[in-house]
């Protein structure tokens, strides 16, 4: 009986500090924070200089036919958005003298577009487009557990945090059908909001977490979704 005691006391510590280890309540605040202003989802477009956009295909251009399947998806996705009410379209002629849809953003386009600088992405030369919306509202931390890796060019010690959330402020474009069928989106936003389930990949450095998972380069509690 002794003996059960003596091991009860010496576990009870060990226990303590494996759960000191896992914070949940501490880890939900950094993603309550990370994610405080930021959009929920960024749906990518693709690389272009903006709008006005002409959509002529480039296959009729050698010396640009790298970006061919790329392009085919970009005017895709133009006409979908068009369809769900974020872009409008005039005919213009193209370098071919053929006409094609010139798109242009809408009001309500120009509340959802962000450019990558406004989206809270850096680097140079950067011609990505997204229409981003949406809040978290996170719910519960429902798993931390650490790994080793060397995914980011050196040994790391990488923390996997899986969290319940609610979405928030999903706008009703989102939610057409134009915009679901885009399987590379493969998010069916007119499904039940609530109780959602997330994962975020962190790195901790100076006592600051990183997400790597939003940008090529290391950006302070940069816990925003990028798709």
């Amino acid at each position: 009986m002794k003996l059960a005691y003596l091991k009860s006391l010496l576990l009870l510590p060990l226990l303590l500090l494996l759960i000191g280890c896992q914070d949940y309540g501490k880890m939900k605040q950094h993603l309550v924070d990370g994610y405080n202003g930021l959009d929920a989802y960024c749906l990518y477009v693709g690389r272009m200089e903006g709008f006005p956009y002409l959509a002529q295909p480039l296959d009729l251009f050698p010396e640009e036919s790298k970006n061919i399947s790329h392009t085919a998806r970009v005017n895709a996705r133009l006409s979908a958005f068009e369809q769900a009410g974020l872009l409008t379209s005039v005919q213009a002629k193209g370098r071919d003298g053929k006409l094609y849809p010139l798109y242009s953003l809408t009001e309500e386009g120009k509340h959802y577009y962000k450019s990558p600088k406004t989206a809270g992405f850096k680097g140079e030369n950067l011609k990505d487009t997204q229409f981003c919306f949406g809040r978290r509202e996170i719910l519960e931390v429902t798993d931390i557990r650490d790994r080793e890796t060397d995914f980011y060019g050196g040994r790391t010690t990488e923390t996997i945090v899986d969290f319940t959330y609610n979405l928030n402020d999903v706008p009703d474009w989102a939610k057409h059908p134009a915009i679901k069928a885009i399987k590379q989106y493969n998010i069916d936003f007119s499904r039940d909001p609530k109780n959602k389930k997330g994962q975020v990949y962190l790195t901790k450095k100076g006592g600051t977490y990183y997400n790597y998972g939003t940008s090529r380069s290391i950006e302070t509690v940069r816990l925003g979704y990028y798709l």
